[in-house]
C-alpha cells in the first residue's frame, strides 16, 4: 500500500533563551535546533531522540546546537511515501521515510544548506515502525559532516558580506539609546567570523560604556534598597554590573566592600578577588566581555522567539 504522510505540521522552536541556552556561548557561531512540537506517530521519547541526534551531528562539526537569537535554524522533516503490512501471527508494518535537515535563515526564509536520506523501518505499529526507521539515523554519516560543514560556510559568508550593515543597525540602536540592543546586535557575530567579529569589537566596547552610564543610577539605587533590606547578597549581585570606568564606580566599590562584610566567608573571598578587578586591567578586560555578553543573553531572554515550523515553509 502506497501511502503519503508529511509528519511536519505543528513544528515549534522550544526557544526560552536563559533555560536553553544557559551554557551557550554567544560569540560562537550557533544553530537552533527545531523539532515537532505535536504529531500523531513521534512520541516526546521519540522527539528527545531525534534531538539529541541533531545536537551531536551539529557539535561533533564545531557549531553550537542552540542559539539565544535563533536567526540559524536546523530543523528536520520527515515523509512516509511507501508503507505496507505483512500479515501473520502478528501484523508487521514496514515503511519507507524519506528524512531530511535543513540548516535555514529566519529572518530570510533563505536555505543555506540541506540534507536527506532514505530509512527503512519496521514494527508492530507504525509508531514503532517510524521510531525502528529514526534509530538509523546516523550521526557519522559524512554526508551529514558535508551538510553542516556547508551551511557553516555560508552563514560565516553572511557575517562577512554584511558587516557593515549590522555595524550600521547597531550604530541606529546606539543613536536611539537603545544600547543594549546594539550590544545584543553585535554579540551575535561569531567569532569564526573573524574580519567582521574583530571589526565590530570596538563598537560593542562603546555601546557598553555609554549603557553603563545609563545604568549607573538605577543599579545604586536598587544596590542601597537591596542593602536597606539587609539583603547583601542581592546588593552584591546588583553592583556587579557597575563597570569600574562608569560615575558610580568609586561608590559602588564603597557598598562592595560594605556587602562583602556581611556575608559567609565563601562568598567574601569570591567578592575580595572580584574587588581587584578595578585595578588590575588584564581581569578587567575579562570582566567586560563576559558583562557585555551577560548584557546580550538579558536581552534575548527578554524577548523570546517562538518560530512555527510551518511558517518556514
Amino acid at each position: 500500500m502506497i501511502k503519503k504522510t508529511i509528519l511536519c505540521l505543528l513544528f515549534l522552536v522550544f526557544n526560552s533563551a536563559f533555560s536553553q541556552n544557559s551554557d551557550a556561548d554567544l560569540n560562537s557561531l550557533s544553530l537552533s535546533v527545531i523539532l515537532p512540537d505535536n504529531s500523531e506517530y513521534l512520541t516526546q521519547k521519540t522527539l528527545s531522540k531525534i534531538e539529541t541526534k541533531i545536537q551531536h551531528i551539529v557539535t561533533r562539526n564545531g557549531i553550537s546546537g542552540s542559539g539565544y537569537s535563533n536567526e540559524f535554524l536546523i530543523y528536520p522533516k520527515f515523509e512516509i511515501y511507501d508503507e505496507s503490512t505483512v500479515t501473520g501471527m502478528r501484523n508487521l508494518i514496514s515503511i519507507e521515510v524519506d528524512f531530511s535537515l535543513f540548516i535555514q535563515q529566519y529572518s530570510t526564509r533563505k536555505v543555506y544548506a540541506s540534507y536527506s536520506k532514505s530509512l527503512k523501518g519496521s514494527g508492530t505499529s507504525k509508531q514503532k515502525a517510524l521510531n525502528n526507521a529514526i534509530s538509523k539515523i546516523s550521526t557519522s554519516d559524512p554526508k551529514l559532516k558535508d551538510f553542516i560543514l556547508s551551511g557553516k560556510e555560508k552563514i560565516l559568508a553572511y557575517y562577512e558580506s554584511n558587516c557593515d550593515q549590522l555595524t550600521k543597525d547597531a550604530d541606529a540602536h546606539i543613536q536611539m539609546k537603545q544600547y543594549n540592543r546594539a550590544i545584543a546586535v553585535l554579540s551575535t557575530i561569531p567569532r569564526e567570523a573573524k574580519k567582521c567579529y574583530e571589526s565590530v569589537q570596538q563598537k560593542s566596547v562603546e555601546a557598553y560604556n555609554a549603557y553603563q552610564k545609563q545604568l549607573c543610577k538605577k543599579n545604586m539605587l536598587a544596590a542601597k534598597t537591596k542593602l536597606a533590606a539587609n539583603d547583601y547578597k542581592g546588593a552584591l549581585h546588583t553592583l556587579r554590573y557597575i563597570d569600574p570606568s562608569s560615575p558610580c564606580a568609586k561608590e559602588a566599590e564603597s557598598l562592595i566592600t560594605k556587602s562583602a562584610s556581611k556575608i559567609d566567608e565563601k562568598e567574601r573571598k569570591e567578592w575580595n578577588l572580584r574587588l581587584k578587578v578595578y585595578n588590575d586591567n588584564y581581569n578587567l578586560k575579562k570582566y567586560r566581555l563576559q558583562t557585555i555578553r551577560d548584557i546580550a543573553k538579558a536581552y534575548f531572554n527578554s524577548k523570546p522567539q517562538t518560530v512555527i515550523y510551518k511558517s518556514l515553509f
